[in-house]
């Protein structure tokens, strides 16, 4: 008897829980904004894509593929998210004078890094966040070895402006690998919810290097939400000045998995 009524009482327990909905998913990608938000606590989070970038210079024609672009977040702590991340990238080189093809294949350097959530959008207070990581040389195939440790660091930033529009922005300063001089990395991106499963974003993003040529481009796209953790998503972008990629197009799929269990 004792066992029915304790059935009856934790039944209802059980049954909520069940029919809690599952937390929104927010990914990293596929625009250049990273996200304010963090994945839930205990949850692995599966952000994978296919990138095909085109350049031309005076000296060459490039074009760029990173077959598979892998990005792995765990909920750490309540506000702390542990990143990871790694490449499949070829590269084919078209030498002008003399003419030449080059071809290069092999996997880039592994990045490890983390975000920290540092405060929820209250009025006028956007949510925000803080964003480290590195890229360590020594895991890289040969032909896609920096000389140096990369590293990066950036604020972001996100504001609801209603129901349906959302904007995102991006502070931050990194160091590719090659030199010493940092470049500064800046991105604005307009998020739309056209509808419960279809969102689309128009996007600028750049990089000011102390030395050298900025880097200035756009790009706009699409995700579309299969499952509460599982969604699709496409991109294409240009550059808006000479030492920009002339063109890119990118897809995406991104999982989130359940919390691993507290016991």
């Amino acid at each position: 008897m004792k066992q029915i009524v304790l059935l009856i009482f934790l039944l209802p327990t059980f049954m909520l829980k069940a029919q809690e909905a599952p937390p929104e998913l927010v990914t990293d990608r596929p625009d250049q904004t990273e996200s304010s938000s963090v994945v839930p606590l205990k949850s692995l989070q599966v952000e994978t894509g296919f990138l095909l970038e085109k350049d031309e210079t005076n000296l060459a024609n490039l074009k760029s593929r990173t077959w598979n672009s892998t990005l792995l977040r765990y909920g750490f702590l309540p506000n702390l998210e542990l990143r990871l991340g790694l490449e499949l990238l070829q590269q084919n080189v078209s030498l002008k004078n003399p003419p030449d093809n080059l071809k290069y294949k092999g996997f880039g350097p592994l990045y490890a890094g983390f975000k920290v959530k540092l405060a929820d959008e209250q009025g006028w207070r956007p949510e925000m966040a803080f964003l480290g990581g590195l890229v360590f040389p020594f895991t890289a195939s040969d032909d896609f070895k920096p000389t140096y440790t990369a590293a990066d660091m950036r604020f972001a930033f996100s504001h609801s402006l209603s129901p349906l529009f959302s904007l995102g922005y991006n502070l931050g300063v990194e160091w590719d690998g090659e030199s010493a001089i940092p470049g500064y990395f800046y991105s604005l991106a307009l998020g739309i919810g056209v509808t419960e499963k279809l969102s689309a974003f128009a996007e600028s993003y750049g990089l000011i290097p102390e030395a050298g040529s900025s880097e200035h481009l756009l790009d706009a796209g699409i995700t579309y939400l299969l499952q509460p953790n599982l969604q699709l998503d496409f991109s294409a972008g240009f550059g808006l000045n000479g030492a920009a990629t002339d063109h890119f197009v990118s897809l995406g799929l991104s999982y989130r998995l359940p919390p691993f269990s507290n016991q």
